[in-house]
C-alpha cells in the first residue's frame, strides 16, 4: 500500500510539474522578461534571448522588520546589453543600439522605481521597449529575406540607426538608394528620410518623400513605406 501511495503520489507531482512547465513557457511567451537569478540583495532578469540584462540591488534590511521584508528599497539599477557585434546581423545590431540609446537616455532609474514595489512597473516599461525594438529586428529580417524577390529590394544593410535600400527595377528601368533613420520615438519607432540618390532613371526626392509623409508611425511602418515605394515607382 506504501508503494502504491508513493507511486500515486509520483504520478501526481509528474502531473503538477508538467503543468507547471507548460504555465511557465506560456507566461515566457507573454512577457519580454525572463526571471534570471536572485540573491539575497540581488536580483537579475533577462530580455530579448538573453542579450539584455537587467540587475537590481537591493539595501540591507532588518530581517525582524516585516515592513522592510515586504518593501525594500533599492539602491541600484543596471542594465547592460551583451551582444558579439562582429558575428550578430546588422537588424539586431541595429536593434540593440536603440536599447543602447534608451538605457543611455535614462539616467534616475532608482529615482523612478525606489523600492521593490515598483519592480513590476520597471519590468513592464523596460518590456515595452524591448518589445518594440524586437518587432522592428524582426521585420528588418523579414524584408532583408524576401525583400529583394516581392519588393525589386537589390541590396539592403543597416548601420549604426540607419536602414540603407538600393531598389532596382528593369520594368521601369530604375535604380536609387534610400536610407531612413529609426529612432524609438513614437509608437512603435519613427522613421525619417535620411538621404537619396538616383542612378538610374527619373525617380526624385520628392517621391519618396511623399510616400513617407502618407503614412503616420504604426506597426511595421517600414514594410509599409517600401511596398509602396515598390507599387508607385518600381512596379
Amino acid at each position: 500500500m506504501q508503494k502504491k501511495q508513493t507511486s500515486n503520489k509520483l504520478s501526481r507531482l509528474k502531473v503538477e510539474t508538467s503543468n507547471l512547465e507548460s504555465h511557465v513557457t506560456a507566461l515566457h511567451m507573454v512577457n519580454e522578461w525572463k526571471f534570471g537569478e536572485k540573491k539575497d540583495n540581488c536580483s537579475v532578469y533577462t530580455f530579448l534571448y538573453e542579450t539584455l540584462i537587467l540587475q537590481l540591488v537591493y539595501e540591507k534590511s532588518n530581517g525582524n522588520d516585516a515592513a522592510n521584508r515586504s518593501e525594500r528599497k533599492i539602491s541600484h539599477i543596471t542594465l547592460s546589453l551583451q551582444l558579439d557585434d562582429e558575428k550578430s546581423l546588422g537588424n539586431a545590431r541595429l536593434v540593440h543600439k536603440l536599447l543602447s540609446q534608451y538605457i543611455e537616455g535614462e539616467t534616475d532609474w532608482v529615482e523612478k522605481y525606489p523600492t521593490s514595489r515598483h519592480v513590476p512597473q520597471l519590468l513592464h516599461d523596460v518590456s515595452l521597449v524591448v518589445s518594440r525594438c524586437r518587432l522592428l529586428g524582426e521585420e528588418l529580417r523579414r524584408l532583408k529575406t524576401w525583400g529583394s524577390v516581392r519588393l525589386n529590394i537589390l541590396n539592403m544593410s543597416c548601420v549604426d540607426t540607419q536602414v540603407h535600400f538600393v531598389f532596382s527595377s528593369l520594368k521601369t528601368f530604375s535604380q536609387f538608394e534610400v536610407i531612413f533613420s529609426v529612432s524609438l520615438i513614437g509608437q512603435p519607432y519613427a522613421l525619417q528620410l535620411q538621404s537619396f540618390k538616383n542612378m538610374i532613371g527619373n525617380t526624385t526626392i520628392q517621391q519618396i518623400e511623399e510616400i513617407v509623409s502618407s503614412f503616420s508611425p504604426s506597426k511595421n511602418l517600414l514594410t509599409k513605406i517600401v511596398k509602396k515605394i515598390n507599387e508607385n515607382l518600381l512596379y
